[in-house]
């Protein structure tokens, strides 16, 4: 047997979906890809224990702590000696510059979870800024992954540089044991959940006005997640609404397959594992039609989607209807199937792994012959 491909996967941030992924791409390791991971050691408790961690200090995001990525990231390089490396979100970035600087060329693949352009409003300074930065630095890396076909379709209307590949992302199925029952005390109420942070990215603030203003009796939202970035505007929770907070990833798909629907009121993403998530159980999901999340969903089958505003959302709520959101529920589970699968995403970034190292020269291994530092 030739042996492992090694990979070093950087990453700036592991909470959320970065860290998800993380947890999901190690699953490369029965595939002769031996995986590691750079990691703060403040999200270290994240990922799952079974991980090769590397990890660095970063007490709060900024320039010190991109910078002790930096010096973490030299040190793992030269002592693992990686086939390839693969970057993960924007502040990753600084290394593959700093990879590139040293003359190191060996394979990079970039992943932008969502390009950082999306944060801003098109016509602003900073966009054209955040713009010029990641459109010209993705170009660093030999490919591009992108978790979703609007992800590449913004690169390519922004001109990025740098070849991309869609491999849109993927969760592992449902946990045997998840629950349905969590409801039961209210089985005449129709429930909804959020699951997220509550940030401005996430829209729970335009998501709380629209539960008010619905003048419905029988909704209940239980909004799982919190604040991380603080970034969103002052929401008072809606009266219909229960905060639960974080939950453990164990129990998540109890609270899935309880609800009759999930919510996603985002005003922008790459490709939201929640989604993913509530189809593997059958859950149909309500989305914004932002960021392409429209396409994921065919209207009446698998749930349904809504102009992310106000007034749109507060119909939607209005006119939502118990049972047929329940006769969905084969039909979500059947897109989770023919889409969402791990299998799926695992084969298409082994192939894209392992066609970098081809095209970069093997040795009779089959493992890259790696271009080093000058």
């Amino acid at each position: 047997m030739s042996r492992k491909i090694k990979v070093l996967n950087i990453c700036e941030t592991a909470r959320g979906g970065v860290g998800i992924y993380q947890n999901i791409i190690a699953g490369l390791a029965e595939r002769n890809i031996e995986m590691h991971h750079l990691v703060p050691k403040q999200d270290a408790d994240f990922l799952d224990d079974t991980l090769c961690l590397h990890r660095f200090d970063r007490p709060r995001r900024g320039v010190n702590a991109t910078m002790a990525m930096m010096r973490r990231f030299r040190h793992v390089l030269a002592t693992i000696d990686p086939d390839l490396c693969f970057f993960h979100s924007s502040f990753a970035l600084a290394c593959l510059v700093q990879m590139r600087a040293r003359r190191d060329l060996r394979p990079a693949l970039y992943c932008p979870h969502g390009w950082a352009v999306s944060n801003y409003a098109q016509d602003s300074g900073k966009a054209r800024v955040i713009r010029a930065i990641e459109g010209r630095l993705s170009g660093l890396a030999d490919s591009v992954v992108c978790v979703s076909q609007h992800e590449a379709a913004i690169a390519t209307a922004h001109e990025y540089r740098g070849r991309f590949e869609v491999i849109e992302n993927a969760v592992p199925d449902a946990a045997p044991d998840a629950r349905g029952d969590l409801f039961a005390d209210t089985p005449d109420a129709l429930h909804l959940l959020f699951v997220g942070r509550q940030d401005r990215q996430k829209g729970f603030d335009i998501l709380a006005r629209a539960l008010d203003a619905t003048g419905r009796d029988d909704l209940r939202l239980h909004v799982i997640g919190g604040k991380v970035r603080g970034d969103g505007p002052d929401t008072i929770m809606p009266g219909a609404a229960r905060a639960v907070g974080w939950v453990a990833h164990s129990e998540i798909d109890s609270w899935y397959r309880s609800a009759d629907a999930l919510i996603v009121p985002s005003r922008w993403e790459g490709l939201p594992l929640v989604i993913p998530e509530a189809l593997r159980n059958g859950t149909p999901v309500l989305c914004a039609e932002r960021s392409g999340m429209q396409d994921l969903i065919t209207r009446g089958q698998t749930g349904d989607h809504f102009p992310l505003d106000h007034d749109a959302l507060t119909a939607l709520l209005r006119g939502l209807d118990k049972s047929a959101l329940r006769a969905m529920r084969p039909a979500a589970r059947a897109a989770f199937e023919a889409r969402f699968t791990v299998e799926r995403m695992l084969d298409q970034l082994e192939a894209l792994i392992r066609r970098e190292l081809r095209q970069d020269g093997a040795d009779q291994d089959g493992v890259v012959a790696r271009r080093r530092p000058a």
